[in-house]
């Protein structure tokens, strides 16, 4: 089920919402978990054992590390729920990457390949909730926090819906106890009118413009072979736009779910494409994902103290894990190195400083947009071919304007791409405008006339792109 489907506007969230308002406060955390289970079921219900089995280990886990005072018996349980998580997601994530790559190997020394039958499929969101669960059992083993004694409350925050496809990846401390408290509170209009308008928000950026842009940009990239220099980077900054636009999209729809059932989520965009460094970037773009590879991976390689040259591997090997942890294939790889490379480049210069006047800021702005633009070149391609002749066509100038972008389309992309860039480089982002913003008649008329619209171009498939990550 996808927020942006009729059956979730007009049918789930609605009833949902409901519901969680008028049954008793002693069933309303049950109800969510109820909920969420039954949103998830609804995509592949055979992948819902996998989050129930994946939510009870940790929570078991986590009470047995309280209970022991043995250290060794203590780092053994770390390890398991580490092992049974990585080891779920290294599965259905990673199976058929590494069949791929191993037989690569053996046809290099005449070996024969190994056939197998096996059709793993991805569980969507496996990799958000991993992070989650695992997130509870490293800080109960670094004495952090107590366990939780209510399981109930727990598994709602591992599968709550509204962030259990994409994220935000949300820890524990953050959303359990706010569970625990919102089925105590009555409706409130703030929050209902504030969580409106993210969520309209959010919607008007997948449907308007990350999917003008995808319809137009998708056949272009599979004909690169023939495309132009200027059709190249036409895709190039379509896709930094789309992407951009479909993924904070959903997290403002979700931040926006969060506050209609009283919650607030962590921010996890911050207008990432105002950045002055990459360093500057990766504090902006996917924050929830940036801080936890921050607090339980840079960090437990030892971050930055263990001198200068151990803390610029450390960086490089973080954005390379990173960059795994998107998906199955050498190209997320790359995309990884190239940031932790860039990382490292610029803690070695100081380059990740702030700016030190207007012209300094501007001229950083544009030098981190580049890189990323085709940093993204690299994370959209899907075979090391299609990013050679991408970068190719980029640097390698050929003749022609834009014949293989359909003429439907490209209207409707080029007035995106440029509203939407407008509104990365020049205005506020969500979690910028003021409370009393929301509150405003001209702000419910303005959202109420986005709402038609959207709901006027909504399509039968038009799935998030980090559903596949």
């Amino acid at each position: 089920m996808l927020f942006n489907s009729y059956e979730f506007l007009f049918a789930f969230l609605p009833l949902a919402i409901i519901l969680f308002y008028t049954l008793p406060k002693s069933v309303k955390v049950g109800f969510l978990l109820v909920v969420s289970y039954i949103f998830y079921g609804a995509w592949n219900a055979a992948f819902l054992p996998l989050l129930i089995f994946s939510t009870v280990v940790d929570f078991l886990i986590g009470i047995k590390l309280a209970e022991s005072d043995s250290a060794k018996k203590r780092k053994y349980l770390l390890l398991l729920s580490i092992f049974m998580n990585l080891g779920v997601l290294g599965f259905f994530k990673y199976f058929n990457f590494a069949l791929d790559n191993t037989n690569f190997i053996l046809s290099l020394f005449g070996l024969s390949e190994i056939e197998s039958n096996l059709k793993v499929i991805l569980p969507v969101g496996i990799s958000f909730y991993t992070f989650q669960s695992m997130s509870y059992t490293i800080d109960l083993y670094r004495g952090h926090f107590k366990p939780y004694k209510n399981f109930i409350s727990f598994a709602t925050y591992v599968a709550f819906f509204p962030q259990l496809i994409a994220g935000p990846i949300i820890r524990h401390d953050e959303l359990v106890d706010q569970i625990n408290e919102s089925t105590k509170r009555k409706f409130n209009k703030d929050f209902a009118a504030k969580g409106t308008v993210f969520f309209i928000i959010g919607l008007s950026k997948k449907i308007l413009i990350a999917d003008n842009i995808a319809n137009a940009i998708n056949p272009v990239i599979d004909l690169m072979p023939i495309a132009t220099t200027l059709e190249a980077w036409m895709c190039a900054l379509g896709y930094t736009a789309q992407l951009y636009f479909d993924f904070s999209g959903y997290s403002d729809m979700a931040v926006g779910l969060g506050f209609m059932f009283g919650l607030k989520f962590p921010q996890n965009f911050n207008s990432p494409y105002k950045a002055t460094s990459i360093t500057d970037f990766w504090r902006r773009w996917h924050m929830t994902l940036s801080f936890w590879l921050r607090d339980y991976l840079y960090i437990s390689l030892g971050g930055n103290r263990k001198g200068s040259v151990r803390t610029y591997m450390n960086l490089v090997m973080t954005m390379l894990l990173g960059g795994l942890w998107h998906g199955a294939a050498w190209t997320y790889v790359i995309w990884g190195g190239i940031h932790g490379s860039v990382l490292a480049i610029e803690r070695y210069f100081g380059l990740d400083k702030k700016a030190t006047s207007k012209l300094s800021k501007l001229l950083k702005q544009a030098v981190t947009f580049f890189i990323v633009v085709i940093a993204w070149v690299v994370f959209r391609s899907e075979s090391g071919d299609l990013l050679s002749i991408w970068y190719q066509k980029l640097f390698i100038f050929e003749e022609g304007l834009y014949p293989n972008f359909k003429a439907n389309t490209r209207d409707r992309y080029a007035t995106a791409l440029v509203i939407g860039f407008i509104i990365a480089w020049t205005q506020k982002n969500t979690f910028e405008i003021r409370d009393e913003t929301y509150l405003r008649k001209r702000t419910a008329i303005f959202s109420a006339v986005l709402f038609f619209i959207c709901t006027l171009f909504l399509a039968k498939n038009s799935p998030f792109l980090y559903f596949q990550f």
